[in-house]
């Protein structure tokens, strides 16, 4: 990779500017605070991206305070093709693109196929070294400056060790064994508690705890068991050939005949005979809680309610007849008060007339009645003119007031009412006053006819100038009566309504209000239903043990039969049998034993045993006592083998009952969290490994070379004073011209930093056919002279033949020497 061009749009101090990298080495002259640094930080974070700002990075983010602008771009060329790198403000090291010579764009993923494996990190450590690093050198003891320069001459530079560390603490990020708050810890953690919530949804969590622990005990009792029991046995053997060997051993063995032992059991069928009467056991132990757990859902089976599932449709047919009802009463409540105030109109119009008001008379009756009050043509011609036709205006009026008022109690409006009730009261009184004028005038009429009309029409209690007058008031007074009469119908109907309703009622509810019956049909749809529910319940839930249960059957029938298989082959029936035959098999295999052990030939080792025996009563109770620990610890393995097939059997019993869906797909859900933090902390120690095998292959393949190349570089910086490196088992050593040998810690300061020179350029020249990038040097010659800078220079001009080296120095001298520089003071001017 050869940088071409450079352009930055905002970094640091630099803004707006461009670069022209043509020269190779390219030398950047500038004094302090001319910007050398921030352009050398520029072109390592267009290649890795800008720093995240934060702890120690919260100062090397560079970002500009002259401009909004933040960000550039770099050209480069890499196996003849030229990419134009540009990156700018933006999360994760900022956006980048990478443009090629054809125009195609690309971003993130097309810049790291250019640059490789090569990262920041990699980069600083191989690439880049300034005088920093030469200045370390003269601060290291005899021991770190040799392993110092030994790495770096081995594999670039200490810094891998650096890049290990890197690796190893982001690892560490994701989990420490011994850590808390590290996310893979806490994951576990979780995992752990999920666990535990797990067991305690089982419902039987502490039950299951303490048969773990019960488990465990007796998994530690039964190993200790058989281990003393593999440590007595051949105490007991040793003791019986002891006896064997006594004089008297033809009278015992003739005393302790054994039974041959064809017909017996094997150990391994003994052993899964108990397994299975344990399962028996347990088995019928399940079977008896299933069928308490049976008859205690029948005892708290929901008692029968006084309305069966048959009946809850006429509570819903009834609650909707109630809420009917309750429509009907409020309705019923509205005209009441409409009724009331119809009665108290009516009674108004009673009072003002008192006497009982006849029947209104029709429009002819009216018509008949008018003609009769004015016989005179000629005065109803008058009076007709000179009022107009009264008598029509007048009915419009009252008819009109009556509209008002009828509307007005409709809409129960109290405005519009009162409105037409004054309108036809003042109409009536206009009508009264000009009747009044018109009887000032001399009328002739017929009274026989008038009173005649009167008696036919029941109007004879009332001055005859007041029967027309008052027909509005006996119209009202007849529509009042049929209105009242109408309420009161519906009243009566709704009354019959209510006590049909009341009459279907359960007895309870009866006579109650219409709300509180509403509210009890409510509570008794909601309890028919709740039952219905814990019918449906207790179904689902007997049968769920039906089917256990006739699972259980199933295994238990399957168990007895195999373990009455092999208590057929013992020759018993029954367990207290089986329990006697394991007894005497015992006593005959310890029998067997002895047997065989007494066939021995007595031998010196015997002799001298049998020495420390007083008589044969000391050695049988010797024997005695042993043969009871053994059978003890016999029946101890025994028992502890019931115990364990007992706790396993009901571990499994309760891991199976029960769903545990939610909190096991959480779980579930975790662990694959957890697998992959794993396999991300297992990635960074790969990687870790994969570095460390890289140095060693690096030293073993590379390091020949490196040396050569590093003797070459050595030569011509010392004027050839100094021709060879040699790494020995005291350290590094550099051989003089006239052969003269010298350790490094020997060597001046300024000989010590061109050895690390050598070394460090000896080694991007042995790496550049892995890996060519420009080689940045920052001020790393400071403490040589005008002869040695002038070296180092040709040295340079060697080195990039293969790389592109780019030299940044503060010293002015560089001007004095005949090489092209690029003077960052004269651009800041210009």
């Amino acid at each position: 990779m050869k940088i071409k061009k450079v352009h930055i749009d905002g970094f640091g101090k630099w803004h707006d500017q461009d670069f022209d990298f043509t020269a190779n080495p390219q030398i950047i002259y500038g004094p302090n605070e001319a910007g050398k640094t921030t352009l050398m930080a520029f072109l390592v974070s267009v290649l890795f991206g800008f720093a995240d700002g934060r702890g120690k990075n919260r100062f090397a983010q560079y970002i500009p305070k002259t401009t909004s602008s933040y960000g550039g771009s770099v050209l480069v060329e890499i196996n003849g093709h030229d990419y134009l790198i540009k990156r700018q403000r933006g999360r994760n090291g900022g956006k980048v693109s990478v443009t090629d010579s054809q125009g195609r764009q690309g971003g993130e993923q097309e810049l790291k196929q250019l640059l490789g494996p090569m990262d920041r990190s990699l980069y600083q450590a191989l690439f880049s070294f300034g005088q920093r690093d030469l200045t370390a050198i003269d601060e290291l003891n005899r021991d770190e400056w040799q392993q110092h320069l030994q790495q770096l001459g081995a594999v670039g530079s200490a810094q891998w060790d650096q890049l290990i560390d890197q690796y190893q603490k982001q690892a560490d990020h994701l989990y420490k064994p011994r850590g808390r708050k590290w996310p893979l810890n806490q994951d576990l953690h979780q995992y752990a508690n999920l666990t535990d919530k797990i067991n305690q949804a089982r419902g039987k969590f502490h039950r299951y705890q303490d048969l773990q622990a019960d488990l465990k005990t007796n998994k530690e009792k039964l190993r200790q068991a058989q281990a003393e029991l593999q440590k007595q046995q051949p105490l007991l053997q040793k003791l019986e050939h002891l006896q064997q060997l006594w004089p008297v051993y033809h009278e015992w063995q003739s005393s302790h005949q054994t039974r041959p032992l064809a017909d017996y059991l094997t150990d391994q069928q003994v052993t899964m005979a108990q397994e299975l009467q344990v399962r028996e056991k347990e088995l019928r132990r399940q079977q008896q809680v299933y069928q308490q757990r049976l008859a205690r859902i029948d005892h708290q089976s929901p008692k029968a309610t006084k309305h069966s599932p048959q009946s809850m449709p006429e509570l819903q047919r009834l609650k909707e007849q109630a809420v009917e009802l309750q429509a009907e009463e409020a309705l019923q409540h509205r005209q009441q008060t409409q009724a009331n105030q119809w009665q108290q109109e009516l009674t108004a119009i009673k009072t003002r007339y008192h006497q009982p008001l006849p029947a209104p008379l029709t429009p002819q009756e009216k018509a008949e009645l008018a003609r009769l009050l004015n016989v005179q043509p000629l005065s109803r011609a008058n009076a007709s003119q000179s009022t107009g036709d009264p008598s029509r205006t007048a009915m419009i009026g009252i008819v009109g007031g009556f509209i008002l008022f009828i509307i007005g109690l409709l809409a129960n409006a109290t405005f519009i009412t009162a409105i037409g009730a004054i309108a036809a009261f003042a109409t009536v009184m206009y009508l009264y006053y000009q009747r009044q004028g018109n009887h000032l005038a001399p009328v002739t009429t017929d009274s026989q006819a008038i009173m005649a009309f009167g008696q036919k029409h029941g109007l004879q209690d009332f001055p005859p100038d007041q029967w027309l007058l008052m027909q509005g008031d006996l119209q009202r007074n007849a529509e009042l009566d049929a209105q009242l009469q109408t309420a009161k119908q519906d009243q009566q109907r709704y009354d019959h309504q209510l006590a049909i309703f009341n009459h279907q009622l359960p007895p309870a509810l009866q006579n109650l209000t219409l709300a509180t019956v509403r509210a009890k049909l409510d509570d008794l749809l909601e309890q028919g239903q709740q039952a219905r529910q814990d019918i449906q319940a207790n179904t689902r839930e007997k049968a769920t043990i039906a089917n256990n249960l006739a699972q259980l059957n199933q295994d238990y029938s399957k168990i007895h039969q195999q373990k009455m298989a092999i208590y057929q082959q013992a020759g018993v029936h029954d367990d207290n049998q089986f329990t006697q035959y394991l007894a005497n098999r015992s006593a005959a295999q310890s029998q067997a034993l002895a047997s065989d052990a007494y066939g021995q030939q007595l031998t010196a080792e015997d002799r001298q045993v049998l020495a420390a025996y007083a008589n044969k009563d000391e050695l049988m109770t010797a024997l005695s006592k042993t043969r009871h620990q053994l059978d003890q610890l016999n029946l101890t393995i025994s028992q502890t083998h019931e115990e364990i097939q007992k706790d396993k059997v009901a571990i499994d019993s309760l891991v199976k009952d029960g769903t545990l869906s939610n909190l096991e797909q959480e779980r579930a859900n975790l662990a694959a969290k957890i697998w992959r933090e794993v396999q991300e902390w297992l990635r960074y120690q790969l990687a870790v490994q994969w570095v460390n095998k890289a140095l060693a292959g690096a030293s073993a393949d590379r390091y020949p070379a490196i040396i050569r190349q590093a003797e070459q570089y050595f030569a011509l910086l010392t004027d050839h004073r100094y021709s060879q490196i040699d790494l020995t088992a005291d350290g590094i050593k550099v051989v003089r011209r006239d052969q003269e040998v010298f350790l490094v810690e020997e060597l001046s300061q300024g000989t010590a930093e061109q050895l690390y020179i050598a070394l460090r350029l000896g080694f991007v020249t042995v790496m550049s056919d892995q890996a060519n990038f420009p080689v940045i040097i920052d001020d790393g010659f400071v403490n040589f002279d005008n002869v040695r800078r002038q070296r180092m220079l040709a040295l340079l001009e060697k080195i990039a033949e293969k790389n592109q080296v780019i030299y940044f120095t503060a010293d002015d001298r560089i001007k004095d020497l005949d090489v092209k520089i690029l003077d960052l003071q004269a651009l800041k001017r210009e």
